[in-house]
């Protein structure tokens, strides 16, 4: 079982005693989300591996449109060292609407994702690169080689080969991951049916490569909450509002949600704010996109998307008294 932290609201100090806790109780690894334009992942891994000796580590995600693929395999080949052999690698496009403001333009996701996959994963295997793709150039890179300073003692990656996970939504995304990666990501909010269908498509992407579904390995963040629905932090609860306004009558249909409740909710959502749309998410629609409750109803429930298709569940709670996260995900995870 992972744990997983964005970059609020916790500072970087708070996220690596948070990070200390979880490896006392035994949580296997530690996912940290970059959301623009909060704290950026990378930093804040670094604190976390130079404060902690076992819990694998993991960029969750990171962009190849906002860093270059050869500087995000210097990043996760000093943060393997760093944290000596920790290092996961969660690779994704990102979010469109943040890349926008950046004035960054989504062109060919899936092209763009397999040569950065391919550049990164050989640097990373010790490869002189020399590439020439559609989107990426790279000409006679090494790791751990620089023009100005021969006579230093080089850098040498830990690992030469680093788990690649690619965060994955739609059917073809998801087919890539399950061809190219080590595994797949799947996002925060999504339903037990939906991992279902996700995984369908990783194993088509994954026979299309010669390899089996159990050569891929499904991490899913899953929102959480040790409280009841009534005490759910309304973070939480407003993104699922979000994840119901926004979703398509297909996928309502396949979550068992009704149209017109959500609906009702995006245009309350536009029109009163998010305050007022909380009063119209009921326990039921919010049970379809998170766990929360006590540790015997929130373990069947992990148990429902495990059964779906995850083998590595990651749950991501915005509760202010992470402690008693901790605490509790440490109950989870026994038998």
């Amino acid at each position: 079982m992972g744990i997983g932290f964005t970059g609020s609201p916790f500072s970087v100090g708070e996220i690596v005693e948070y990070a200390k806790m979880s490896e006392r109780a035994g949580i296997d690894s530690l996912w940290v989300a970059e959301d623009y334009f909060l704290r950026d992942a990378v930093s804040i891994l670094s604190s976390v591996a130079l404060s902690t000796e076992k819990i694998k580590l993991a960029t969750g995600i990171i962009s190849p449109y906002v860093r270059s693929p050869v500087l995000i395999a210097l990043t996760t080949a000093t943060l393997d060292e760093a944290s000596k052999g920790r290092m996961i690698l969660g690779l994704g496009t990102g979010a469109f609407s943040p890349m926008g403001k950046m004035g960054i333009t989504f062109k060919k996701p899936l092209t763009f994702m397999r040569e950065s996959v391919e550049v990164i994963r050989r640097l990373l295997e010790g490869e002189e690169v020399n590439f020439q793709g559609e989107f990426l150039t790279v000409k006679g890179v090494k790791l751990g080689r620089s023009p100005y300073f021969t006579l230093l003692r080089p850098f040498r990656p830990v690992r030469r080969r680093i788990p690649i996970y690619l965060a994955a939504k739609g059917p073809k995304m998801l087919q890539l991951a399950g061809e190219i990666g080590d595994g797949v990501l799947l996002t925060a909010g999504c339903s037990r049916e939906y991992v279902k269908y996700a995984v369908e498509k990783v194993r088509a992407g994954a026979e299309k490569a010669g390899r089996s579904l159990e050569e891929v390995d499904v991490a899913s963040y899953i929102l959480y909450s040790p409280y009841r629905f009534e005490d759910v932090n309304l973070a939480l609860k407003a993104l699922i509002t979000h994840i119901i306004s926004r979703a398509s009558p297909s996928d309502l249909k396949r979550d068992g949600i009704n149209e017109d409740e959500s609906l009702r909710l995006r245009e309350t959502l536009e029109k009163e704010g998010v305050r007022e749309s909380l009063r119209l998410l009921t326990e039921e629609m919010a049970e379809k996109y998170s766990v929360f409750g006590d540790v015997e109803r929130c373990r069947e429930k992990v148990l429902e998307y495990v059964e779906s298709g995850v083998t590595l569940p990651i749950l991501m709670s915005f509760d202010r008294d992470m402690p008693r996260v901790i605490r509790t995900l440490r109950e989870l995870s026994e038998e």
